[in-house]
């Protein structure tokens, strides 16, 4: 068994490409607000507009109400590591991570509950994308794919490509429209709320996919290994790729308020685009570790998540290249 710990010394990327870990430690309950968590955090998000969730390794979920200035720990009641984390609005949103976990809460986030019992422990899940109180989608590894339309009472499982690639990042756009990207250059859509998913065409079938963005018009922009990034104008145009000055990992991506596109991972590497991912450009700032996730906050900082825990970062003023 591999340690998520280890994973970072020995993969090029060590958020999402899991493999299964069993730790022995618990997790623990914290009432009182704190300092930001300092463990391996992997994903994080808004629920609703006061509050930001974030999880991690050993079954961590912490919670703050402030822009992340302090922090609550919530028992999850496993010691997996937890890898993705989406809400509906402010009090119903689904944790899922290793060993077949998917969790719900009803409450913001400071309680929570099984809400799949059945899936085998080796199953890895990656990532969950919730559209609504009622419809729950989740990713994982050799080709997982569940999804929910009754709030987690049931759960299906659609056909996915033969080759069972591993599902890295669930995409959803302002139309409704979900995108699931993966290895081997998998992109796949779904236009029925993950009922049926169709191949939105193989790009590269060597590159491995970590996240993306959704443009205006049905754009995407994907990114993942050795500095691939991809971008289509709009659904259906051909898909172009986008020069990057070093072949860095880039594991995610964020939309801030002014507009402007950011992307990080590996390497401690930031870029911004100030023209919707046609062009990317360098940004030097103060990380000490691989990045995992982005959370905007107001006046141009970011939350930074990763193996140093939570990080608040200061962007630049916008400057026209």
């Amino acid at each position: 068994m591999v340690r998520a710990a280890h994973v970072a010394a020995i993969l090029p990327f060590w958020v999402r490409l899991a493999l299964v870990c069993s730790w022995a430690v618990t997790s623990l309950a914290r009432t009182a607000a704190g300092p930001a968590p300092r463990m391996l955090l992997l994903d994080g998000t808004r629920a609703g507009a006061e509050s930001i969730v974030v999880v991690g390794e050993r079954g961590t979920i912490s919670l703050s109400k402030d822009e992340g200035e302090t922090w609550t720990a919530a028992t999850s009641g496993t010691p997996e590591t937890l890898t993705g984390v989406s809400f509906a609005d402010s009090r119903t949103g689904w944790v899922v991570g290793h060993g077949g976990v998917v969790l719900v809460t009803h409450d913001g986030g400071s309680s929570w509950a099984r809400s799949l019992t059945d899936e085998p422990v080796e199953t890895s899940f990656l990532d969950v994308a919730v559209l609504d109180a009622r419809t729950v989608i989740a990713v994982g590894a050799f080709g997982t794919l569940r999804t929910s339309h009754d709030g987690g009472a049931t759960w299906t499982r659609p056909a996915v490509p033969e080759n069972e690639p591993h599902l890295n990042r669930i995409l959803v756009d302002p139309k409704g429209i979900v995108v699931v990207v993966g290895e081997a250059g998998t992109v796949l859509v779904s236009t029925d709320r993950g009922i049926t998913w169709s191949p939105r065409l193989n790009i590269a079938s060597q590159v491995s996919f970590y996240g993306g963005l959704a443009l205006p018009d049905g754009g995407l922009i994907v990114h993942g290994l050795r500095g691939h990034v991809f971008r289509q104008s709009r659904a259906g145009a051909p898909w172009e790729p986008v020069p990057l000055s070093h072949p860095v990992m880039l594991a995610t991506s964020c939309r801030l308020d002014s507009g402007e596109l950011l992307f990080a991972g590996a390497a401690r590497w930031v870029f911004v685009s100030h023209d919707q991912g046609k062009s990317l450009q360098r940004l030097e700032l103060p990380l000490a570790t691989a990045v995992a996730e982005l959370i905007p906050l107001s006046h141009r900082q970011v939350l930074v998540l990763g193996e140093a825990g939570v990080t608040r970062i200061s962007l630049p003023e916008r400057v026209t290249p």
